[in-house]
């Protein structure tokens, strides 16, 4: 009990006694009542005593109370600290390996364009060499036939006075022939030389980037056009679907087919294990050539997603033009970036990539939302993807990752037929759905 109660308490018993004592009269009080007042004040002091230990009890109640609560919101506060310094720690460790890595890819493609820049330099002085060496060649083949001239003459000279020496006229014949051979000799030099000068050229070409508006303006000259036209069964009537599409023509050295992405098509995935009355197609090669010519099949490509589908194209039909086919990149890491174009030719730009270990045949473009905002291209889903040369790579299965064709070697095929499809339709359609379910959720 503090000081201030019991001062108080003291207070209010002299009160007490003071109003309870009979000053005027000097006969004591009689013993009976005075042992009720008595005790009716102690009972008094006994309540508020009890009153106060209650009061006391409740605010350390209280008290405790709110000392236990303010634990528990310093503990979810710490755990909320916690948490928030370990996403931190996190953070900056992400931050410091994509540092790292970006400081990798810039050295690397440092070393890259100097060995491209030496490379080229080299090619350079070695045709600057082959220039010298067939100047020289010709200078000494004009002094030949020169020679050769003067041997001619010399012989009818010769002739005229064959009379007068048989011996000079043959001597003059022998050093006809010589002539004749050194010439021979070195006319199959120079043709050896526009050879082999002919092979670096092209060589120097290849590894040459070319301006992308050139590319594009490409592009769009060398586009031709599938129709397709599939038509099913259902309990109504026929359901028709017909699709018309943009594709590009591709070729490896010994084959030529037209590149045709399965969202173009009339079929999905999800109609797997189904049938159709009948599957039709058409291609319309590039002006001049506006024939349109059947089509026997669509045709996956085997070693590259599931999703994308080829068109075979007789040769017969690209002799006059063999040069609006996109030859495959031999070497598609030849250059550190590459020219996406948007399927309908409305957009393009360059955007670098990378490899990533963990899903081979496929391409890392770099999507970074700053590039959005420094007015650099998108890649989107569908984009066609060229290397610098004017090579073909793949096409772009979302917004991140670009599916490569390293070759024309065909897959399960969807055969078109005019007169009805059976079921192997359905079932092609099956197997690629299964390759497209195998593929990471990255990649679909």
């Amino acid at each position: 009990m503090n000081k201030t109660l019991l001062l108080i308490l003291c207070d209010f018993l002299l009160l007490n006694l003071l109003a309870l004592t009979r000053w005027d009269k000097t006969e004591a009080p009689p013993p009976t009542p005075v042992v009720g007042r008595t005790a009716s004040a102690r009972d008094d002091v006994v309540a508020a005593l009890r009153l106060t230990l209650e009061e006391e009890k409740s605010n350390r109640e209280k008290l405790a109370r709110d000392l236990a609560t303010t634990q528990d919101e310093s503990r979810s506060r710490a755990a909320v600290l916690d948490q928030a310094r370990t996403r931190t720690t996190e953070l900056s460790e992400r931050l410091q390996k994509s540092e790292q890595e970006a400081t990798r890819l810039a050295q690397q493609s440092s070393v890259e364009t100097e060995r491209t820049r030496a490379a080229l330099e080299a090619a350079k002085a070695e045709a600057e060499n082959l220039r010298q060496a067939k100047e020289k060649l010709r200078t000494e083949t004009d002094a030949l036939r020169s020679q050769l001239t003067v041997a001619e003459v010399q012989a009818k000279a010769a002739e005229e006075k064959v009379k007068l020496t048989t011996a000079t006229l043959r001597q003059a014949e022998e050093d006809k022939k010589k002539l004749i051979e050194q010439n021979q000799s070195l006319s199959q030099g120079v043709t050896q030389l526009a050879a082999k000068s002919g092979e670096i050229t092209k060589e120097i070409r290849e590894y040459r980037p070319v301006a992308p508006n050139a590319l594009y303006s490409d592009y769009l000259s060398r586009r031709a056009t599938v129709r397709l036209m599939a038509e099913r069964p259902s309990v109504s009537n026929q359901r028709l679907r017909r699709t018309e599409s943009r594709a590009l023509l591709l070729t490896d050295g010994t084959r030529t087919t037209a590149l045709v992405p399965l969202n173009e098509t009339p079929f999905r995935l999800g109609d797997a294990e189904g049938s159709w009355d009948s599957l039709t197609g058409t291609l319309t090669l590039p002006p001049p050539s506006n024939f349109p010519k059947p089509l026997p099949a669509l045709e996956s490509i085997k070693g590259s997603d599931p999703r994308l589908l080829l068109a075979p194209v007789e040769a017969a039909l690209l002799q006059k033009h063999p040069e609006i086919a996109y030859r495959i990149a031999s070497d598609p890491f030849r250059f550190p970036k590459a020219l996406l174009i948007s399927p309908s030719g409305k957009g393009y730009g360059e955007c670098s990539f990378k490899l990533e270990p963990s899903f081979p045949g496929y391409l890392e473009m770099d999507s970074r939302f700053l590039n959005r905002l420094q007015g650099e291209y998108a890649p989107e889903a569908g984009d066609l993807v060229l290397s610098l040369n004017g090579e073909f790579l793949g096409v772009m299965v979302n917004d991140q990752f670009c599916a490569l064709v390293p070759s024309l070697e065909p897959g399960p095929a969807l055969s078109l037929d005019l007169k009805g499809a059976s079921r192997g339709a359905g079932e092609t359609l099956a197997t690629l759905k299964k390759r497209a379910a195998a593929l990471d959720f990255r990649l679909q």
